[in-house]
């Protein structure tokens, strides 16, 4: 929390100390010394803001008008200097009797000074000053009037070519700008722009007050932008911004200020063209703009309110919630360290109340809420009813009053709720910037009671606000969008009320507009397609795929690679049931391929991702080498720098140390905005390349005849679930078409049904911590593993083997053909390695899923295709590291640990042509098990696993997990083997089901070209027999043992493991190949 102490007085004892001392020193100077003195105190503290320069200033003046007459000349030139020094206190400290001794000194050197004197525009303008600022913090609009007549009556006097006539026209600008600013009269700001100009004009280049003019002329431009929209104001505004910030030296007291009002600028021209850079770089210049700006300086928290703003700018961008947390820390200072009583008091309560507001509707805290609706209330009661912002704090608490009725339903609350956001459009003028807004918010209230009660009035007054907001709002700027799909919504509303024909086709028409609108927020894009897809569905419109494709398309961004991997991921929640719809559009409408290709493209985003960073892109290296090169060192860049961002959270004793916790916060912040920008250039990059003739759809979706060649090692089956259809989806690397095969057997419900069951069989073995690897027994509530794995076999299964023409006659399991499954949705967690007829009456092969085909998993085509090209051999011993459970995990002792680990042991020294080194970790932590990962080719971990969304993880030393953000940070050659003989380490995440959001995909991205994992809980006791068998499989030659024959290994150690009968299905079932 910063200590700032606004109004803060210098105490009695402290300034009679040191004008006593400085009394000595002043003694020895003539009045004219005292003058010089003081006046170069004053320029010193206008360069470098040094109060202690002001308070010795203010000291010599006050000796110099006590111990001179009141005809000299030097009394009336003490007074006026006097006057300004402490108006400058006031403007640093904050205390009003130095403002109200100001006003008095500057009215008494007036009252000295004849009409005529060359001195009277001097004295009038800092009167005026005086006056103005008077008015900024009292509010009174007597005073506002008399420093607008004194800066006229200063401009007047000052003939053309004095060197004073700017700072007197610059003068008179900013009273006018502040008049409009309260008052909304235009042509007060249009006379403020032309004062302001000429003031720039006549200012000649080295000037050292000419950056601020240059910034009084910028901020006028920025607020008619903000008013009237029109670009070149604003681009001329940053350019000349940019200027004053460069010609202003490093420790200036006015630098701040120019960094602020270009941060001002460069969020208004993000907010107009939606370019991210602009934001990243306006929210640099505010923090720059902080950290130069002296501790208790008033300044201060007009900085903090609008460094507060862009965060919640970017919040509503991109939905970071830390955004969020960072935007209400600086409303609250902003709030807490301005007096009661100060003008910019109800602005910031509104600020503050705002975020309060979002957080509300992010994570439903009631007292947010609450606290949004109090401080509006005294916003308003501290407001005028003629003030400009009034408009404003009603439209804010009209919103949160109708956040209110959503969460309570009061009717009273949305009753007011109405009353006042009409009376924010009454109250704004027309042509203001602000009003769509307006309108929109009104609308969505009328739309909330109809919704409630049903008059139909209150949704045709909600279609006339939005189609009012819509009219009303500039087009290309960022707002319009919500305004496009709410009339869209509304419309839609009316038909399924009246049926009336035309309303669905305008609201598709406008849903259209609001998605192809690139420079809005992507969840308002995601949105509008989302309520196009819904109203396409409903009446059979010919757009339907093209909503779907568009959809589909939105996804990356709306999990955009710039965001943390956790926001990332929760942003994916219920995104892949749309895209299995989509999958089951394409193949209504007979286009499997298409299907495949949404599938592809819509899941699995995350990792899909994260492999592009690790791409080599050779096509794009042959044809534009350049970009090529820039494109891998970006991708090398923010790889890196994303894992870093991900690392980058405090551990428990940091946060328990509050200087270590404050640096780590900074360090994290650092590489949060280094991570954002590395991805703002990377897309900017992309554009280019994607610019180039055959590179329109580089890095974005792949066809169909590139995938295709993922089933190089065999067929790969897309399993998709939807709600309306099930099928499956085999591709082969020789057949340029889909094997199309409908399963209209085994509908979603059914899939869905089958989950269930295999939650109630599994029941107390998926527990989140596995405090042992011990299984379950077989039958449960009636139903059974039988039963399970029979309807899998025959309904999914079965119409896929006679589909590929698979037989076992004549087959040796030597001979065996591998498959990949990619299953969706509730597949995603049905074990269909496993499908087939079991008990004594069907043992004979030909009942089981393993007698015809060895099974893998495969979270994506693209992951497959990764192992297209080997590269070089390996040569050289084969170095395996073992990682076992170490005592201080805090978790229950696995004893078969040891046993596995001698089961390894015993296969690599029977097999010593085989040319395996065997590593071992020695205690276990993180940090040396990701140091020894890095030098071995395959690793086997032997410990507890957890499943728990993002921060899955193999528990090792000290309480701690390698997580998934620690393995994801791994970068090995691609290939080798993962064996993961721990609990969940491939069972995945309800929320997320096609996301592979589990330790296996993890390890698939790391680079290991193959992973055994488990779906659930694995025996202890059995868990060291299947490792021994998979061990004993790959070395059974002699040779140096192949990782791809991995699955094949686990396919037959499972076979033992079954036959053997003394294994039930918990114990066996979980085993499974992942990759390659």
């Amino acid at each position: 929390m910063l200590q700032l102490h606004a109004g803060r007085k210098v105490g009695s004892f402290q300034a009679d100390c040191q004008l006593s001392v400085n009394q000595d020193l002043a003694s020895r100077f003539a009045d004219r010394d005292l003058l010089i003195f003081g006046v170069r105190l004053i320029h010193r503290f206008e360069r470098f803001g040094a109060l202690a320069d002001l308070q010795q200033a203010i000291i010599l003046l006050r000796i110099l008008v006590r111990s001179t007459s009141a005809s000299s000349n030097r009394y009336r030139e003490g007074l006026v200097n006097l006057g300004m020094a402490l108006r400058y206190r006031f403007n640093h400290v904050g205390e009003l009797s130095d403002l109200e001794e100001a006003i008095s000194k500057n009215r008494n050197a007036i009252d000295l000074t004849p009409h005529g004197h060359p001195d009277r525009p001097l004295i009038d303008g800092n009167l005026g000053n005086s006056l103005a600022t008077r008015f900024n913090y009292l509010g009174e609009p007597r005073d506002l009037e008399e420093a607008i007549s004194r800066h006229r009556d200063a401009v007047d006097l000052t003939p053309h070519g004095h060197p004073d006539k700017p700072m007197c026209l610059s003068n008179l600008g900013g009273s006018l700008l502040t008049r409009f600013g309260r008052f909304g009269e235009l042509s007060d700001f249009e006379e403020a722009i032309l004062r302001f100009r000429d003031a720039v004009n006549l200012s000649p280049h080295g000037d050292p007050e000419k950056p601020s003019r240059l910034n009084n002329l910028a901020r006028s431009l920025v607020t008619r932008f903000e008013r009237l929209g029109e670009m070149g104001d604003l681009e001329d505004a940053i350019s000349m911004l940019r200027v004053a910030v460069n010609l202003t030296p490093h420790g200036y007291i006015h630098k701040p200020s120019f960094l602020a009002s270009l941060g001002n600028s460069l969020k208004a021209r993000f907010q107009y063209l939606g370019e991210l850079s602009d934001l990243e770089e306006g929210i640099s210049r505010y923090r720059d703009a902080i950290d130069l700006i002296p501790h208790g300086h008033p300044y201060k928290l007009t900085y903090l309110g609008n460094l507060g703003n862009s965060f919640f700018t970017r919040f509503k961008h991109l939905g970071d919630p830390g955004d969020l947390e960072e935007a209400i820390s600086r409303f609250r200072d902003a709030v807490d360290f301005t007096p009661h009583g100060h003008p910019h008091k109800p602005d910031r309560l509104n600020d503050l109340s705002n975020s309060l507001k979002a957080r509300f509707r992010c994570f439903g805290e009631l007292s947010d809420l609450e606290h949004a609706i109090s401080m509006l209330k005294d916003a308003l009661n501290l407001t005028s009813h003629d003030d400009a912002c009034k408009p404003s704090y009603l439209n804010s608490l009209g919103n949160s009053l109708k956040a209110r009725f959503e969460f309570f339903g009061e009717p009273s609350d949305l009753e007011d709720a109405i009353s006042m956001l009409g009376d924010a459009i009454d109250l704004i003028p027309c042509g203001h910037s602000y009003k769509p807004h307006f309108l929109n918010n009104l609308g969505n209230a009328f739309l909330i009671r109809f919704e409630r009660l049903g008059e139909l009035s209150d949704l045709e007054d909600a279609i006339s606000r939005y189609r009012d907001a819509v009219d009303l709002a500039p087009h290309g700027r960022l707002e319009r969008s919500y305004y496009l799909y709410n009339l869209g919504i509304s419309l839609d509303a009316r038909f399924e009320r009246l049926g009336q024909p035309n309303d669905p086709e305008e609201a598709i028409s406008l849903f259209l507009l609001a998605v192809s609108a690139s420079i809005s927020p992507i969840r308002v894009r995601l949105y509008a397609s989302q309520s196009w897809i819904s109203c396409a569905r409903r009446i059979r419109h010919h757009t339907l795929l093209h909503s779907y494709s568009v959809y589909i398309n939105l996804l990356h961004q709306h999990a955009w690679i710039g965001l943390p991997f956790a926001l990332r991921c929760s942003r994916l929640i219920r995104v892949a049931d749309v895209v299995r719809e989509a999958a089951a559009a394409a193949l209504d409408s007979g286009l499997p391929e298409t299907a495949v290709e949404w599938l592809e493209q819509g899941r699995s985003i995350v990792w899909g991702e994260l492999f592009q960073l690790r791409s080599s892109h050779e096509e794009l290296s042959s044809a534009h080498p350049d970009h090529a090169h820039r494109l891998r060192e970006l991708s090398a860049a923010l790889d890196h720098a994303s894992v870093n961002h991900e690392k980058a959270w405090p551990s428990p004793s940091e946060q328990n140390q509050s200087a270590a916790h404050h640096v780590t916060q900074t360090l994290k912040q650092a590489m949060a905005d280094r991570h954002r920008m590395l991805a703002i250039k990377r897309d900017k990059l992309l554009q280019e390349i994607r610019s180039f003739p055959g590179f329109e759809q580089f890095l974005l979706r792949k066809e169909f005849s590139q995938l295709r060649a993922s089933a190089h090692s065999g067929p790969v089956v897309m399993l998709n679930a939807a709600e309306s259809r099930c099928d499956a989806l085999i591709i082969l690397a020789n057949v340029d078409h889909v094997i199309h095969v409908p399963l209209p057997k085994f509908p979603f419900k059914r899939a869905a049904g089958l989950q269930k069951m295999l939650d109630k069989l599994l029941g107390h073995a998926r527990a989140v911590l596995c405090n042992d690897r011990k299984g379950d027994p077989a039958t449960r509530y009636c139903i059974s593993w039988e039963s399970l794995l029979s309807n899998l076999w025959n309904d999914v299964v079965i119409p896929v083997l006679d589909a590929l023409a698979f037989s076992v006659s004549g087959v040796t399991p030597e001979e065996l053909s591998r498959i990949f499954w990619c299953p969706t949705g509730p597949f995603v967690f049905l074990p269909i390695h496993a499908a087939g007829i079991y008990g004594t009456q069907h043992s004979k092969p030909g009942h089981k899923v393993s007698d015809f085909v060895i099974s893998s998993y495969v979270p994506t085509l693209s992951s497959l295709m990764l192992s297209l090209d080997p590269g070089v051999a390996p040569s050289g011993d084969l170095r395996l590291l073992a990682i076992r459970q170490p005592p201080s995990d805090g978790l229950s002792q696995l004893p078969g640990v040891a046993t596995e680990l001698e089961h390894i042991k015993a296969v690599i020294r029977n097999s010593p042509s085989a040319r395996t080194t065997l590593l071992e970790s020695s205690v276990g932590t993180v940090e040396e098990v990701l140091s020894l990962m890095k030098g071995a080719d395959w690793v086997h971990f032997a410990c507890h696993g957890i499943q728990d969304d993002v921060d899955s993880g193999l528990c090792l030393a000290d309480r701690r997990r390698l997580k998934l953000r620690d393995i994801i940070a791994l970068s090995r050659p691609h290939g080798g083997l993962a064996f993961l003989s721990a609990c969940q380490t491939a069972t995945g995440d309800k929320r997320l089901s096609d996301e592979a959001i589990h330790i296996a995909a993890g390890m698939l991205f790391a680079g290991y070209g193959g992973i055994i994992g488990t779906m659930w809980s694995i025996n202890d006791k059995l868990a060291p027999e299947v490792a021994r068998d998979v061990y004993e499989q790959l070395f059974r030659n002699g040779t140096r043992p192949d990782y791809r024959e991995a699955a094949r290994a686990l396919h037959e150690a499972i076979r033992r493991l079954r036959d053997s009968g003394q294994a039930s299905f918990i114990t066996w079932l979980p085993f499974i190949h992942v990759g390659l």
